[in-house]
Parts: C-alpha cells; structure tokens; sequence
C-alpha cells in the first residue's frame, strides 16, 4: 500500500496530543461520567482521524470549513475494502469458503459504512454502491460455491453406490446451483470493473480467481449431464397464428432425443406461461398440444413451449417457439361467498368464478381490495378461487366497498372487476404507554397500541402530549410498539407532569383511546444539556484513543516517515492483507454484538438477487435475468419447508405448493421460466423474463412494482 504521509499529519504528533489530553480533562474535570467502553485501535484513530471535519453524521460538508486529510482517510478506506474483496475471492478459489465469507461479512460492512460517512465530505466520486454490491455478491457466491461441490459429494456418493434415481435428483439440484453461480460470479466481476475504473485498486487477481471458479464448475457440471442425461429436441407445427382465449393454440408436435430417437409411448408434460398440459406421444413421438393464453401481454409475438422432464428422467429438457398473434377476450369474475361483516384482523372469505364465455380460466391471480385499498390476493384453479383476506386497521368502519379485480393491462385477458358491499365493525383499542425523564427538559416515552384482546396494531398514529399539550405524533411499529423522545413545553413547569398518548382511530375502524402516565421532569439547572453530555463523552473516548495508539506507536518504534498512508500498518503493523476480519461478533464502532443487530436474510440476499435480474433485463441478458429470478425466489420460500436443500426445481415446485396452494400459479411460471433459461436451446424472450420478475417480485413479498419490473420505487 502506498505511503500517504498526510494521513498520518491529521492524527497529530506527541506534543498535540497531550495538549489534547489537557484539554479534555479540564473541559470534563467538572463532569460525573462513566467510563467509556474501549473500541479497536484503528476505530479509534479512524475517528479522530475524521473528527476534525464531522460534527454529526449526515450533514452538508458545504457548512463546514476544518482543514483535515479526509481524502486520505478515503483512499485507505477503498484500499481496505479493495483487499478484502480481493483476499476473499483468493480464499473461494481455494476452496475456503467460511474464510472466504469472512473477508466480506461484518468487518467490511463495518468499514464501508465508515467509507460512506468519509465519501460524503469529500470532492471525489463515491464508490459505495459498487463496493457494497461486490461485498453482497460476493458473499452469496461464497455460499452457493460451497453448496454447489457439498451437493456434487452427495452426487458422487450416489452414484457410487449405484442409485441412479437419487443421482439424478441431485444432479438436477446441481444445474441450479451452477446457474446461479455463473449469474453470481458475472455481477462480481462487473463490480470489480467498475471498482477499477474509479479508484486505483487492481482487483485482476481476484477477477481471475472468480472466473476460475465459476468456469470449474461449469466444466464440472458438463461433465454431469453427459454421465446421467440424453438431450432432446421439441418440435412444433401450429394450426394457425392468430390466437385468443376463445380460439387457443393449438399445435401438433413431435419429441425426440438430439440422435433422432423418438421418445415413444411416454406421458410427458408441456408448459407455456402458467399453464401445464400432459399429453402422451405415440410411437413415433408424436402429440397434439393446446394453450389457452391469459395472462400474455398483446404485444407478444411468440410463445415458448417447453418440454419439462421428471425429477428422475433421463432426458434433458427442450423447448420450441412458436410465432403468434394474440387477440383479447373478455373474461366474467363473479363472487360466490363473501364475509358479510368483518372488523379488525379477521380472515374474511372471498369465493367465486372466473371465466370466458364459460370456459374456465386458470392459473391467474385476482387482487382483492377494500375502499380501494388492496388487502390481499387470490389465485385462480381450473376457474375456482377460495381464499381469504385480512381486514386492516385502515379501513373505516361501516358500509365499506368489496372489489375482487383481474388487473390485467393489454394482456390477453381484459382486466374484470366483481363488486360487493360488506360491513366493517369498529373494534376497541386499547393504548399503553410509560415515560422517563431523561434531563434537559426531555422525556422518552414507549407504548403499545393494540386490540382489548392484546392484538398489536401497525402504522396508526398516536399524538403525545405533555399536560396537555401536544409535542409531537408517532407510528406504531410491528406489534404496535412506538417510541419517541420529546421535550417539555415551556410553558409546562419542573415537578411531576403528565404524558398522554392518543388515538384518535381518524380513517380507521379502531375505537379511540388514551393513556396517561405521570413523569417527574428535574429542574433545568440540575442537567447539564445532551450536546455536553455526548461532546465530554466523545472528547474523553478520543483522548483515551489517542493515548493508547501513541502508545503502541512509540512502543513499536516506528519511524516518524512510516507507511502513513496505510493506517491498519500503523496501528498494530500488520496489513489488510495480513490476517482475515475478525469474526468475534463485536462491532468495534459501537460495542454491540452481532447477536444485538440480528440481520434480516430476505434484505441480505433477496432484494440485491431481484435487483441484479432487473439489471440483468435491462442489458439484454434474459436468460440471466431469469435464472436469478429463479434464484431470489428460492431463497425467499425454502424457509417455509422442512426439505429444500436437495430438490430440483419442480420437485420444489411441488413440496412447496403442496402446503401453500395460494402461491402455485406463480412459483409455476417462475419455475417453467428457470427450466427454459437453463435448459432451453433458445433464450427466454425479453418480454417472458420481464413477466418472470415481476412475479418473482410479487411472490418474494413485493406487490408493487414498476412496470419494468423493478420495485415501486426503483
């Protein structure tokens, strides 16, 4: 790493220093304080480093005219996360996977929030979304590399012992895994790029040992299909171009190993869109198919077909295109059960038919909405649908408008609306709530607004008020928790005052209710105000920081012309590159753990897959799209089952749509879209991937999104 001798002018020499520690002790001499916890070394130094230009997180540099070297601070900081990016993707390609993820997990995330802080005072070009991308992708590919060869064992292991069927399984689990490795190990090398291109890092090594990986297991997995599977060609001959719901698609067709063989006397099943269609080929492969279109757009030109082998097949998979011309048709929904009064939290029943002319409709899903509001969704089966819908807070009580909506646009399908009306009954509320003076005038309060039956209520708003006045409104969180922090008019005198939480239920169908509780403010001149309190206890932690890393300096000698530029060498002597994060758990910023700060798998892994897909739509790249469509909403759902580690794609298709029906028109077509963009000899077309995300969105919990396929607020 490259000398940077400012770096070292911003910490100070000996004489500043004990300046500095005279200084903190005459401001906090007259101040009763604990004793601060003790941070890391380099934390230490990094924030004095950078106090000189920050005051508080978050604000506009342009207020703020220190001298100080933060642009030093910077360039170790990127030279940190640069090393780390590179030593890590080193470890995968040795196959030491935990150390791998560690170069990458809590200490990088750590410093490149400190790199976040830093880039924002500066003149130069943040790097913190490509920093922060290639750290996330990294790790999952960590992940996927390691289960990827502990699958290919079991593969191993299963053929050694003579189980075919069980090989095959697993070797159509293995086609997942190196797909999603290919996507994966693409997006790192693509953040390694545009890394270089804006900072001085060379990451060719780490670029190098990525492709290796990558490449190894797609070779591996070549060598896979050849030992278990026949590849197959689908053929297609429609009856005509010009198709509708009314007037379906219908083909003759013919399968075939890619030899010539016909695939004879099998039961098979085709898919296109949402739909299945078994049919049985006859003695020289043949077969007659047929495909209602529904949920297509009208500017589709061409439909896949795929030919989906069984989990145990010896065949691959193939799919053929087939040009067409799609007319609308204008489906009927009716409502055959409604719950007719409902109030707060219930499961009402929503129940009827969807169909064209007569001719069931299936594989679609209706919205439901109550005063325009959606509250939930409905999948339609063989042109039934039977399900249930929670009622909001939000909904005002009585004579509300129930609406069960095909929200179609320009598809094949016209959007249909079936209207009822139902009543909802009020529900009282009940609010909780406690207080605690916490000097200058200022009083943290916490409550619960929840049900009389102890049912927590989300995303209302309470008004506080301090003897009588109001100070400020709140939102109730998961389980109907708030918090908030809020100062004492004025015009309220010290002594005992009385803090009221309440809800006034405007818009809701809630009850209103309030609660009180007494809390003593102390005088003013007994508190010294927060702004001394946190600077004394800054200045006293800095000090002790200094102290301690002069000492280790003088202690080890270094010469006053070291490696200034590379503060972790400065610190203890060692490198980034030296030793790999620590993994103790202990954030050296702040003295939590990692237990205290749980970290949410569906942020970590889910919205940065769905994102790079639509990344991945936006440069062309279908297919690519597809497979980590696939990929987020695997990882999204596979919680929800006991088994999951070892399904193909369709035998998950079919454990987890056996416990959760409401979703299997969706996971169905996201998992025929996987099986084309991985299997097929042709790409999934722009417009099917396009669908393929927006569904994946809708399933992984999202749904709104855009009309490109990325979230609402893309």
């Amino acid at each position: 790493m490259h000398e940077n001798p400012s770096a070292v002018n911003t910490v100070g020499s000996l004489s500043p220093v004990f300046a500095f520690l005279i200084i903190v002790t005459a401001v906090t001499s007259g101040i009763g304080m604990a004793n601060p916890a003790s941070a890391a070394d380099d934390d230490a130094v990094y924030r004095v480093a950078v106090q000189q230009n920050e005051t508080t997180p978050h604000r506009n540099p342009n207020k703020y005219s220190e001298d100080g070297d933060l642009e030093g601070v910077e360039r170790w900081l990127a030279d940190y996360l640069s090393t780390q990016l590179s030593e890590g993707a080193i470890q995968l390609s040795e196959g030491e996977y935990e150390l791998a993820s560690d170069y990458v997990g809590e200490e990088y995330r750590e410093r490149l929030g400190q790199y976040v802080d830093v880039a924002g005072q500066t003149d130069g070009e943040s790097q913190e979304d490509e920093f922060k991308e290639a750290g996330e992708k990294q790790s999952q590919l960590s992940e996927t590399v390691q289960e990827y060869w502990e699958t290919k064992d079991e593969y191993e292991a299963a053929r050694e012992a003579g189980n075919e069927e069980r090989a095959r399984e697993l070797a159509r689990e293995l086609e997942t895994l190196a797909n999603e490795t290919e996507s994966l190990g693409g997006s790192v090398r693509t953040s390694y790029d545009e890394i270089e291109d804006q900072t001085n890092a060379d990451l060719s090594e780490a670029d190098t040992a990525i492709e290796d990986v990558t490449e190894t297991i797609q070779t591996e997995q070549e060598v896979v299909r050849e030992q278990l599977f026949k590849e197959t060609e689908l053929t297609l001959t429609p009856e005509r171009e010009t198709i509708s719901f009314l007037e379906p698609l219908v083909a003759a067709g013919e399968l075939r190993t890619a030899d010539g063989t016909p695939i004879a006397n099998e039961r098979i099943k085709l898919a296109v869109g949402n739909h299945t269609e078994w049919v049985t080929t006859d003695a020289a492969g043949g077969f007659t198919f047929e495909y209602r279109p529904t949920n297509e757009q009208l500017s589709t030109d061409e439909l896949t077909v795929q030919y989906v082998p069984k989990s145990q097949s010896v065949y691959l998979g193939d799919e053929s295109n087939v040009s067409v011309s799609i007319e609308q048709a204008e489906p009927t929904v009716s409502l055959d059960e409604v719950s007719r009064e409902v109030s707060y939290g219930d499961e009402a029943a929503v129940a009827g038919e969807l169909a064209v002319d007569g001719i069931p409709v299936d594989g679609v899903t209706l919205a439901v909405f109550m005063e325009g509001e959606k509250i939930g969704t409905t999948t339609v089966t063989d042109g039934v649908f039977d399900g249930t819908v929670t009622v909001p807070a939000s909904v005002p009580d009585g004579e509300a408008e129930l609406d069960v909506r095909l929200p179609f646009d320009d598809q094949a399908l016209a959007a249909t609306t079936a209207t009822t009306t139902v009543t909802v009954r009020e529900t009282e509320s009940e609010l909780s709530i406690e207080g605690a003076s916490t000097g200058d005038r200022e009083i943290t309060v916490n409550g619960t607004l929840g049900t009389v039956d102890g049912d927590g209520v989300a995303g209302e708003t309470v008004q506080l008020r301090v003897d009588g006045t109001v100070v400020g409104n709140v939102t109730t969180e998961a389980g109907g928790t708030f918090g908030e922090t809020v100062s004492v008019p004025d015009s309220v005198s010290e002594g005992d005052v009385t803090v009221t939480a309440v809800y006034e239920g405007n818009g809701s169908n809630l009850a209103p209710s309030t609660a009180d509780t007494v809390v003593t403010v102390s005088e003013a001149g007994m508190q010294l105000p927060a702004s001394v309190w946190l600077a004394g206890g800054f200045l006293v932690v800095s000090a002790a920081s200094l102290g301690l890393w002069w000492y280790r300096r003088s202690a080890a000698e270094l010469p006053s012309d070291g490696p200034a530029g590379d503060w972790q060498s400065t610190l203890d002597g060692t490198t980034a590159a030296d030793e790999p994060p620590a993994d103790d758990g202990q954030s050296p910023l702040d003295g939590t753990t990692a237990a205290d700060n749980p970290s949410d798998p569906s942020l970590d892994t889910i919205t940065p897959l769905l994102e790079r897909a639509h990344e991945q739509l936006t440069h062309g790249q279908s297919d690519d799209a597809t497979r980590t469509s696939y990929a987020a909403v695997r990882r999204a759902l596979a919680a929800r089952i006991d088994k999951q580690g070892a399904l193909t794609h369709w035998e998950f298709y079919q454990t987890y749509c056996s416990n959760y029906e409401t979703d299997a028109g969706l996971l169905f077509e996201i998992t025929q879209g996987y099986e084309r963009a991985a299997f097929g000899r042709n790409s999934v077309s722009t417009d099917e991937a396009l669908r393929i995300l927006e569904r994946a969105w809708q399933l992984c919990g999202h749904d709104e999104q855009s009309s490109d396929g990325a979230p609402a607020d893309d």
